[in-house]
């Protein structure tokens, strides 16, 4: 392997770099902090985002300095190859297009919300949306922890800087600017991030591919290019990790509700899905490569050389100039993601966690005091990839119950159905392990945790992210089926001994028990949305009584404002009228925002959907 200090940076070098590229994003983020006015602007920027913006932030925002080692990493491990690599790459355009399938159904239910957990919150009650909250930012701390660290490592290897100075100044000037601007200092910086990423990498591969050169017979004895059983599977176990991994990651639900409207949301993923794949693939291929390369850089993974630093390697064969390049790239990149945890953090702290109800300098110093761990367990090189793990099958765990929560005809599913089935999902993963381990519990235990990591050859790990899923499912069904039984026993009980009525004919009287027979009745009483109650005013469907005064003042005139209608009685007409609000006005008076949101009317209300 090729000597790397023959063309390291100098520490004065990479100091000026370090600090030169975190300045400029620093300025950035607070010209975009001097912009902020409202303190929608600095949670949330809700609606307010066009297809480029938001474009540019779903292909900043899923990307890190561990994109530098993971993607190489994984292409030279043996059965996976570049069949693995391609699962990864499509696996991490894959949450785009859930938050793009799922943002509008949460934007009905919820259309004030930004994050997940506000919609869980709304649908299953405070208790399970404040704990949904608490286990979001615990997740995104891992994810601060993670991405200090790898820009630690990467300026220490490529100009010796000291890691613990690196992880101090990105913490502290992005700490600054997003306490100033929130998620509009996030969403700046991360479409001037979008923009430099793009460039540096061009010229890198450019580099590349004019100093590498592949040598057939390389090719032909590293099997990369080989189908094999890995390769196959981790088409499914990074899919779903990934999926539900980026779901508790609240800066993403936070640029999808930032999307102007429906359409706007569409257009952005599908224009940010291609070049987010090229990116992770032609960074993934480094790995391959200095397998492949004449100058002999690599020849396989050994307990020495895991291939994760296979980026560096070929570094080591180029000009200095290319190092400068990959530390710019690595603080646009780190500062990137972790302003986007930061935003999300103090956005999810301050509307999920204590409801709105405390000041927002509170939500700042609360954000402070987690960069204090966040800083200590990075410098301490805490082996976090356990951690993610760990995550990574938690998530495939605990959300598939809270997202059952979507289906409007599963609307007699209530909070604790979605606990038990969240913890469901963990135990069935126990189950599974017990079995496949021939009925060793502490090995089934154990693979909770994968403590052999993703990449095995054997069918735990694809078991384990199969039973997560499922188990979860199953049990929020199991758990109902449970809450229907007790009350059941509890209202057969009681009108045993206090005769027939019906639970709210005996809660009236004040009769003792009564309540468990009221909640049984209330189980079978069919619970929807109400449109005008949940939904944006230039979302609501018009109730009938509405309908017919929009009909009387257009005959009078265009003069009359739909907004007048706004605050029609709670039970007039029906929700799920087909007539929606701004059909009557002519198109001269529809505001813009009217116009944004057409491309919502075209799909069915809650209201209409739960019917």
């Amino acid at each position: 392997m090729s000597d790397s200090s023959s063309t390291q940076l100098s520490l004065t070098q990479g100091n000026a770099l370090v600090y030169t590229t975190l300045s400029a994003f620093f300025l950035v983020g607070l010209y975009a902090g001097y912009r902020c006015k409202t303190e929608r602007d600095f949670l949330s920027g809700l609606r307010t985002q066009g297809t480029l913006a938001l474009t540019l932030n779903w292909i900043a925002s899923n990307m890190s300095s561990s994109l530098l080692f993971g993607y190489p990493q994984l292409a030279v491990i043996p059965g996976a190859g570049l069949l693995g690599l391609t699962a990864y790459a499509f696996s991490t355009v894959v949450p785009l297009w859930a938050f793009a399938f799922l943002g509008p159904y949460i934007r009905r239910v919820a259309p004030e919300g930004f994050t997940l957990a506000q919609f869980i919150r709304v649908r299953f009650g405070n208790a399970v949306g404040i704990l949904s909250a608490l286990v979001f930012c615990g997740f995104m701390l891992c994810f601060m922890i993670t991405e200090l660290n790898t820009y630690g490592s990467v300026v220490n290897l490529l100009a010796g800087v000291n890691p613990t100075v690196a992880a101090l100044i990105i913490a502290i000037s992005t700490t600054i600017y997003t306490a100033y601007g929130g998620f509009k200092a996030s969403l700046w910086t991360d479409n001037v991030n979008a923009v430099v990423i793009s460039i540096f990498l061009i010229m890198m591969v450019i580099a590349v591919g004019v100093k590498i050169d592949v040598d057939p017979q390389r090719v032909q004895d590293s099997g990369l290019l080989k189908a094999d059983k890995l390769g196959g599977e981790l088409w499914y176990i990074l899919t779903v990790a990934l999926l539900f991994s980026q779901m508790l990651n609240q800066g993403f639900w936070q640029r999808a509700f930032a999307s102007r409207d429906n359409r706007t949301l569409y257009k952005s993923v599908i224009f940010a899905t291609v070049p987010l794949f090229a990116i992770c693939f032609l960074v993934g291929m480094a790995g391959p490569l200095t397998w492949w390369s004449t100058l002999n850089l690599f020849n396989g993974p050994t307990a020495e050389d895991d291939g994760s630093l296979a980026v560096f390697t070929i570094l080591s064969t180029l000009p200095t100039w290319c190092s400068g390049i990959v530390i710019v790239l690595a603080g646009a990149l780190s500062s990137s993601a972790y302003d986007t945890f930061q935003s999300a953090q103090i956005s999810t702290i301050q509307n999920d966690v204590f409801l709105g109800k405390v000041n927002i300098w509170f939500c700042r110093a609360i954000l402070i005091a987690l960069n204090v761990p966040a800083i200590i367990l990075a410098v301490r090189n805490v082996d976090i990839l356990e951690v993610f793990l760990i995550a990574d099958l938690g998530a495939a765990a605990a959300l598939p119950a809270p997202l059952l929560g979507l289906i409007p005809q599963l609307w007699w599913l209530n909070g604790f159905d979605v606990f038990v089935g969240a913890c469901g999902g963990f135990f069935t993963v126990f189950l599974f392990g017990t079995a496949f381990y021939h009925g060793d519990a502490v090995a089934g235990g154990k693979l909770i945790t994968l403590p052999e990591g993703l990449y095995i050859e054997d069918y735990s790990v694809l078991g384990a992210f199969l039973a997560a899923p499922i188990g979860s499912i199953g049990w929020t069904f199991i758990a109902f089926a449970f809450r229907l039984g007790a009350l059941w026993a509890g209202a057969k009980l009681f009108r045993s001994h206090q005769g027939t009525g019906t639970g709210a004919e005996s809660a009236k009287g004040g009769k003792p028990g009564a309540w468990i027979v009221a909640a049984y009745d209330d189980v079978f009483v069919r619970k929807e949305w109400d449109a005008r109650k949940f939904v944006l005013e230039e979302d609501r469907v018009l109730s009938a009584e509405e309908v017919e005064q929009l009909k009387g003042r257009d005959s009078a005139g265009p003069s009359a404002s739909v907004q007048e209608l706004g605050q029609a009685p709670a039970g007039a007409g029906a929700v799920g009228s087909p007539l929606r609000h701004g059909a009557a006005v002519p198109p001269t008076e529809r505001s813009v925002e009217e116009d944004d949101a057409a491309s919502i009317k075209n799909s069915s209300s809650v209201g209409e959907a739960a019917k």
